[in-house]
């Protein structure tokens, strides 16, 4: 199992505290290889004892075998010269399949019929094409919602913002969810106090930590680099179907 799927495993129960760790762990793999367990806790803004926690929590003995299993898993990828990319398609989806609970997203399902609106705002073009889905499917649902461009300085934009409220249900889909951009949309729509809902990859991110709900689908990159355009996206559309159709049991069987 590699270091993304064990951290999948457990991420629903890590703190705030945990999921940085997490965080700083994705993006800075190589460093975190040949760090001490006292730097990666002053970097990774936790301590010690938080460090020792978290990595028994997620099934090590303690840091060092935590780290000396990222070297071997980084090790392992850059050295597999018999990658397979569809295999990589068949494993991130069906990991999805595995991780998907809809009764986890009741709470979601109840702030969504209650939303008079529902909005999405998408990053990036194939986030669009997600968002689009996920309209006419909630529409299908009996669910008026619409797609805004995530420009914050567009027309679009600046009218919803004048005419949102808290009784506004906003999704936003984001690959990495670490878009600068999204910050300021995000704020503007916190101070309307409409509830927030972000679709993002698998891992802690800043969209995820600064909505009210969260969905994570999975998005693998190939690791050999004349490979670096291919990346997986079909598991984001397997998630808005299963999230959809669970809204719509959920209404059949709330009635």
């Amino acid at each position: 199992m590699k270091l993304e799927e064990i951290i999948d495993t457990h991420y629903d129960e890590f703190s705030t505290t945990e999921k940085g760790m997490c965080s700083y762990i994705l993006k800075n793999r190589e460093k975190v290889s040949s760090m001490g367990i006292l730097d990666f806790a002053r970097e990774s803004l936790s301590s010690k004892s938080s460090v020792i926690r978290f990595c028994q929590k997620i099934g090590f003995t303690g840091y060092t075998e935590m780290r000396n299993f990222i070297k071997w898993d980084d090790g392992d990828i850059q050295e597999n010269a018999n990658y397979s990319f569809f295999g990589q398609v068949k494993s991130d989806t069906e990991m999805l399949i595995g991780s998907l609970d809809s009764t986890k997203w009741i709470p979601i399902y109840k702030s969504i019929l209650k939303a008079n609106r529902v909005m999405m705002i998408a990053t990036g073009v194939t986030q669009q094409n997600q968002a689009l889905e996920l309209q006419r499917m909630l529409m299908l649902s009996g669910k008026d919602s619409g797609l805004i461009p995530g420009n914050k300085h567009s027309s679009e934009f600046q009218r919803m913002i004048e005419t949102l409220n808290e009784n506004d249900f906003l999704i936003i889909l984001s690959l990495s969810g670490e878009n600068k951009n999204l910050e300021e949309v995000v704020q503007k729509i916190k101070q309307r106090q409409s509830k927030t809902l972000s679709i993002t990859n698998y891992h802690s991110n800043w969209l995820s930590q600064n909505c009210d709900f969260n969905l994570y689908s999975r998005s693998s990159r190939s690791p050999n680099t004349e490979d670096w355009w291919l990346r997986t996206t079909s598991t984001f559309f397997v998630l808005i179907e299963a999230f959809v159709f669970g809204y719509n049991d959920f209404l059949k069987y709330s009635e």
